[in-house]
């Protein structure tokens, strides 16, 4: 079902179902949690096999392996949460991270507010306007659209940069054009 994420398979990759095929089975009621860069996988008692307490599990995203235990898994809760898969933006993030010996969660040294958006502008548009437009080229870490409750874009954002130089050289960028607007680029108030 929609929203299901896959189960990590066994260390051994030997009789837990890949990311492709689990998309057709039921989400389980319990979840388990990385320690290494905190992704989530629904989990159910029965993936950890038939005996003992539990089984050696590796995550899909880091490739972090762990001994997982019964008595560890947690309850999802259902009524007031809903588990969905990482953005693909996401999952590239979290690979450079580990890449360049970050924690899973770094999202950059640098932040910048960026205003007078497109509607339709996308998180991929912005990385690359910023990683292109920057002198002397530059990364971006994590690039935020703020939307309303409906999901639409509210016209801003926040890109984060690795490193601070680049992130300075962005502010260049302020009156530039993007998807047909002049963007104003600056400091966050914060």
């Amino acid at each position: 079902p929609p929203g299901a994420l896959p189960s990590p398979p066994p260390a051994d990759d030997s009789t837990s179902p890949t990311a492709d095929d689990s998309s057709a089975l039921p989400l389980p009621s319990t979840y388990i949690t990385c320690g290494k860069c905190k992704s989530l996988f629904a989990i159910s008692s029965a993936d950890l096999g038939a005996h003992g307490k539990g089984r050696r599990v590796k995550c899909s995203v880091c490739d972090n392996s762990w001994y997982q235990s019964r008595d560890r898994l947690l309850d999802i809760p259902t009524q007031t949460h809903e588990l969905l898969p990482l953005p693909k933006s996401d999952l590239e993030r979290i690979a450079k991270n580990l890449e360049r010996e970050e924690s899973a969660d770094f999202a950059g040294v640098f932040k910048l507010y960026v205003g007078n958006l497109d509607w339709n502008v996308k998180e991929e548009d912005l990385k690359e306007f910023f990683e292109s437009g920057v002198e002397g080229g530059g990364e971006v870490c994590d690039v935020s659209i703020v939307r309303g409750e409906g999901g639409r874009s509210r016209g801003f954002a926040f890109v984060t940069f690795y490193e601070e130089e680049v992130g300075r050289k962005a502010l260049e960028l302020n009156g530039k054009e993007c998807n047909g607007r002049e963007i104003s680029v600056r400091e966050p108030n914060n």
